[in-house]
C-alpha cells in the first residue's frame, strides 16, 4: 500500500510537467512549462563515509558506510503554491549503522498567502533552533553536534530522554518574515510520527521559533560558502511543548517543555553558530524498574560550530564542540573535534575529513553503579555528491 501511495504522489507531482517547455539547473535539475507557472525540481544527495573508531573498552572499528542517500521532488505552482517530498535511505545515526527502510520524509504542501504568512501542511515537525533548520548538505563536519543527534538510550535506569533534535510529526505550520523579523509555528499530532495516526484526541504538540536578523539574514547553512561581502547576523529563540506520553522505560510523562536560544554569524568566509538548550520533563508515575528518577527532570545542552575558508569556496577548516547534561546518573555526554573540507566542484562534490573525541556516561551492568566511559576517538572521511 505504501508503495502504491508513493507512486501516486510522484505522478501527481510530475503531472503538470507533461507540457514542459524548458529545463535547466538551479539548485537542482528542473523542468518548467512555457510561462514558468509550474516548475518541478529534482534534488539528490549521496554521502559515503570511511569511519574509524577507537575506544579502549571495546573492539576498534573501521568500516565503509553509506550515511545518506536521498532524492527530492519539489513543485512550485503559480509562484505561490508548492509541493515537495524526499525519499531517504540512511544509517539512523553515526553510532548505529543499521539502515532504515526507504522512507518518505518532508512530504508537504503549502501556499504563500503573503511573504509574511505561509501555510504548510504535512510532515512539518516542530521548529526549535538554527541547527534543526540546517540541511546535511551544508554541515561543516561529517556529523551534526551530538547535542541534537545522541539520545539517552544506553541503559534503562532513568526515564529515557531524547537529544535536542526536534521530533517529526504530521500537522500544520505557519511561517513567514517581515522586515528583520521571522517566525515559524507548528501544531502536530501528539504521536510525533510522520506515519502514525493520532490516537489521543485531547493532546497535540506545539512548537514556536522566532528571531531577528540584526544584519543580513543567515541562511540555513553552517558554512559561509558564498564568502559574503556583507556580514550576516541573526538571533533565534524557540520553544516546544510536547504532550504526555509513556516513556519507553515505563515512566508516565505529563509533558516535555524544551527551549533554545542562539546566534549565527556569516562573513567573508567565516561562520560561527552557537545555541543553548533547556528542557523540563514532568513525570507523574515512575515504575519500579527505573532505578533513578524525580518528578521533574532538567536537561541542558549547548554546541558551538565555527569554520573559515582558507581558500574561498575551495578549502575550509572547521571546529565543533557540544555537551549534554541530563539530570540523573549515566546519561551525560560531550564531544569536541575539527576537520578540513575540500570542495572539488562547488558544494556539489566535496571531501570532508574530521576527528572527534567524545565521552559518555554509562551504566555498569550488574554493579549498581555507573561510570564515565573511556574517551572515544573517531576519524571520518566523507565524500558528498549533491545535485
Amino acid at each position: 500500500m505504501k508503495k502504491k501511495m508513493l507512486i501516486a504522489l510522484m505522478l501527481f507531482l510530475m503531472l503538470p510537467a507533461t507540457a514542459m517547455a524548458g529545463s535547466g539547473y538551479e539548485g537542482g535539475f528542473y523542468v518548467n512549462n512555457d510561462d514558468d507557472s509550474f516548475r518541478l525540481t529534482f534534488n539528490g544527495r549521496v554521502q559515503n563515509q570511511l569511519y574509524w573508531q577507537d575506544r579502549k573498552d571495546t573492539t576498534n572499528t573501521i568500516s565503509f558506510k553509506l550515511r545518506r542517500a536521498m532524492m527530492g521532488f519539489h513543485s512550485k505552482i503559480a509562484e505561490k503554491a508548492f509541493l515537495g517530498m524526499w525519499l531517504m535511505h540512511a544509517a539512523s545515526s553515526v553510532e548505529n549503522t543499521t539502515f532504515q527502510n526507504v522512507n518518505v520524509t518532508g512530504a508537504v504542501a503549502g501556499i504563500e498567502i503573503i511573504p509574511a504568512f505561509v501555510v504548510t501542511v504535512g510532515m512539518v515537525g516542530l521548529p526549535l533552533s538554527f541547527i534543526n533548520e540546517v540541511s546535511s548538505a551544508w554541515i561543516t563536519l561529517p556529523e551534526f553536534p551530538n547535542v541534537v543527534t545522541r539520545d539517552d538510550t544506553l541503559s534503562a535506569i532513568t526515564p529515557l530522554r531524547s537529544s535536542f533534535g526536534t521530533p517529526d510529526g504530521l500537522g500544520i505550520n505557519l511561517s513567514g518574515s517581515y522586515w528583520k523579523w521571522f517566525y515559524s509555528l507548528s501544531v502536530i499530532n501528539s504521536a510525533e510520527s510522520n506515519y502514525a495516526v493520532q490516537t489521543n484526541t485531547k493532546a497535540m504538540s506545539y512548537g514556536f521559533r522566532t528571531g531577528w536578523n540584526i544584519l543580513d539574514p543567515v541562511p540555513g547553512k553552517l558554512t559561509d560558502f558564498e564568502c559574503s561581502d556583507k556580514p550576516k547576523l541573526s538571533l533565534s529563540i524557540g520553544t516546544d511543548y510536547q504532550s504526555g506520553r509513556t516513556d519507553p522505560n515505563g515512566a508516565v510523562i505529563k509533558y516535555l517543555w524544551t527551549s533554545s536560544a542562539g546566534i549565527a554569524l556569516r562573513w567573508a568566509g567565516f561562520s560561527f553558530t552557537s545555541e543553548g538548550f533547556y528542557r523540563r520533563t514532568n513525570i507523574t508515575a515512575i515504575p519500579a524498574t527505573v532505578l533513578w528518577a524525580r518528578p521533574k527532570l532538567t536537561d541542558i545542552g549547548y554546541y558551538a560550530n565555527a569554520a573559515y575558508y582558507i581558500i574561498p569556496k575551495k578549502f575550509e577548516i572547521a571546529a565543533q564542540a557540544s555537551q549534554t547534561i541530563r539530570q540523573g546518573p549515566a546519561n551525560d555526554s560531550w564531544e569536541m573535534g575539527g576537520g578540513f573540507n575540500y570542495y572539488i566542484f562547488d558544494n556539489n562534490l566535496k571531501l570532508q575529513l574530521a576527528y572527534k573525541m567524545s565521552r559518555y556516561f554509562d551504566w555498569v551492568a550488574g554493579t549498581n553503579a555507573y561510570s564515565r566511559q573511556n574517551a572515544e576517538h573517531n576519524i571520518t572521511l566523507m565524500l558528498s555528491a549533491i545535485f
